[in-house]
């Protein structure tokens, strides 16, 4: 009985071009539609984590008393892109226009002027309250970073964590204001000046900045309306 070689090798060289191919499948095409599927799906989710950040800025921003008629003629409406019908939703309100420059540069001046008027002890309880409202919104935003990590853009988690540094970092400097307390508690001394407004004011730039950066993302919409 002759052995059939030329059918054997043609078997082996379709064998081997349907080998390469299966490979070739596995490792290219195979992991790219898996890590589509896998945005498609964790889609909701991302919307929903950066929903949940836009809500803590808005809440805190609605909160400020670092405002005037200037900055609040307009109101920011915030909603999920309707695009995406499925995941389509209201997010918050907020009576700033974030969008425009000298929104954040009126914040600032207000910051700034805030204390102006104030004696030292008034303008370290000013400072005071908004180290606490900020340590709040902090840790907000760390809890929410720290479950959530796997859902939110790098980017984004990176400009987040560096606010809360900064907030943090306002604390060390807060403190500076308590080292002569008991001097003044003995009566050998009187405040003087009060550590903390600048780096508040900054914290602000920040935290408008931020929110604004987010608010462009092609998963929000936004929509501009000019208070009655």
């Amino acid at each position: 009985m002759n052995f059939n070689w030329e059918s054997f090798w043609m078997n082996a060289i379709v064998s081997s071009i349907f080998l390469v191919l299966s490979i070739v499948i596995s490792i290219k095409l195979i992991p790219h539609f898996t890590v589509k599927l896998l945005k498609k799906k964790r889609k909701k989710y991302i919307v929903t984590k950066i929903s949940y950040i836009i809500q803590e800025f808005c809440e805190f921003i609605e909160k400020s008393p670092f405002k005037d008629s200037e900055i609040t003629s307009e109101q920011l409406s915030i909603f999920t892109n309707k695009k995406d019908l499925k995941n389509y939703r209201f997010i918050g309100i907020i009576d700033l226009n974030i969008f425009k420059e000298i929104t954040h540069l009126k914040v600032k001046i207000l910051i700034l002027e805030s204390s102006n008027n104030l004696n030292p002890e008034d303008r370290l309880e000013l400072v005071k309250m908004e180290k606490t409202k900020l340590d709040r919104f902090r840790s907000k935003l760390e809890s929410i970073i720290n479950y959530h990590s796997l859902d939110i853009d790098e980017e984004i988690i990176s400009d987040v964590s560096q606010l809360c540094l900064e907030i943090r970092a306002l604390e060390i400097k807060y403190n500076y204001n308590h080292s002569i307390d008991d001097l003044i508690e003995k009566g050998l001394t009187k405040r003087t000046s009060v550590f903390g407004i600048s780096e508040i004011a900054e914290i602000y730039r920040l935290i408008l900045n931020l929110l604004k950066k987010l608010l462009e993302l092609s998963v929000i919409e936004v929509q501009i309306e000019k208070k009655k």
